[in-house]
């Protein structure tokens, strides 16, 4: 039996090609997808979720404001999605396809919205001119306008699309897995041999016989915790694994597991240990993770809202959206209390490390004032010993 397997190459010279395969192919294969793609929507995940835990903040004339764009960027980007929810998909179309569509689209209360595509038509590409997008597919709905460059987010993740790479290694890799599968399963599996009399042999029918009493009584025998093997005459069993000790563990298809979850972390350019769930080097892996992987992705969206929804002459009176990272570690307030004092004496108020510290800020006038600690002073000053002047606790 065999079935028809059907490739979509997705471009701009879309086409489709078919393959004969059998069916044992076809399930092969199946599995080959799931391996990668539990090792892409790993690190997918991993993205998402720390970009989730992102502060959009928005200026407006240089002062943080908590205005219509926050709420929107940090609650409640649409009527069906809240912001968690919208950034996972973006991140997902964004590694899937190497890019992503962010369209505007209207509430009843007529208030700003904004929806991750999930298709549209490759537009053309001027150098001075707006790309036009088409066909543009959210969901169930087809939108039938054409959205314009300024009025939409598009992000693109790299100047080639590493997924095609990435899924050539993995297939690379599977047949190593397949060959470490089946050590596995002949090393701890059961193999006897069959000594037959010439006699026996010489019987009408005996290989038919032999097979019917394979499948009756050895196979049951074999795969059974209690079973009777009958030996009958001209007959002699001998186990072939008598003399091997133990069988192999299932240590080497591990380790080529773990080396589709390596090479697809580095792809994303994400620490292995994290990935892999390992502990030690978590502290310094998670900085580079935020540097070389989440900070990146933080300053496209920023910039692209940023230049979308501001323009440039709001941007130069101090008006913007930045993308927040420093929300995404963990933190502990009475781990970091020695950090928390030398702050607030540094000039931070209370409200500054309360919003770090992800906790309510404090609506009292003293919890937004700034102190500095007498330890400090001008260079100048402190080699004069003018910092002294006035303090007579020194």
């Amino acid at each position: 039996m065999a079935l028809k397997f059907f490739e979509r190459i997705i471009g701009k010279n879309s086409s489709v090609t078919t393959q004969e395969v059998s069916v044992a192919d076809l399930c092969r294969m199946a599995e080959e997808c799931r391996a990668r793609e539990l090792a892409f929507q790993c690190c997918v995940n991993m993205i998402a979720g720390a970009l989730g835990r992102c502060e959009f903040r928005t200026y407006v004339n240089g002062e943080e404001r908590f205005d219509e764009y926050y709420w929107l960027f940090n609650f409640d980007p649409n009527t069906n999605q809240n912001s968690t929810a919208f950034l996972h998909k973006l991140v997902h179309q964004l590694y899937s396809k190497n890019e992503a569509l962010v369209i505007p689209t209207r509430r009843k209360n007529k208030r700003a919205a904004y929806v991750v595509a999930d298709s549209w038509n490759t537009p053309e590409k001027w150098p001075d001119k707006q790309r036009e997008y088409k066909g543009v597919v959210v969901d169930d709905l087809t939108y039938e306008k054409t959205f314009y460059e300024n009025d939409v987010f598009h992000l693109e993740l790299h100047g080639v699309d590493i997924k095609p790479v990435l899924d050539g290694v993995t297939r690379a890799y599977q047949k190593l897995i397949r060959s470490a599968e089946g050590n596995y399963v002949f090393s701890n599996g059961q193999h006897w041999k069959v000594h037959v009399s010439q006699m026996a042999q010489g019987e009408d029918g005996w290989a038919e016989q032999f097979q019917s009493m394979v499948t009756a009584q050895i196979d049951p025998f074999l795969n059974s915790a209690y079973a009777v093997l009958p030996e009958m005459d001209g007959w002699q069993y001998e186990n072939a694994d008598k003399n091997v000790e133990g069988g192999r563990d299932a240590k080497d298809i591990t380790t080529l597991y773990q080396d589709i979850f390596t090479f697809t972390a580095n792809a994303f350019c994400i620490p292995p240990v994290l990935l892999l769930g390992q502990v030690q080097g978590t502290q310094d892996a998670v900085g580079r993770f935020l540097t070389a992987c989440v900070d990146p992705l933080a300053d496209q969206l920023s910039e692209e809202i940023t230049r979308k929804l501001y323009g440039f002459e709001e941007w130069q009176n101090g008006s913007y959206l930045r993308v927040d990272t420093s929300t995404i570690n963990h933190f502990d307030l009475f781990a970091n209390a020695p950090n928390v004092e030398k702050l607030i004496g540094s000039g931070y108020s209370y409200n500054d490390v309360q919003r770090a510290a992800g906790m309510p800020q404090i609506n009292e006038p003293w919890a937004n004032e700034h102190f500095l600690t007498k330890n400090f002073g001008r260079a100048e000053d402190i080699l004069k010993g003018d910092h002294l002047k006035g303090d007579q606790t020194k």
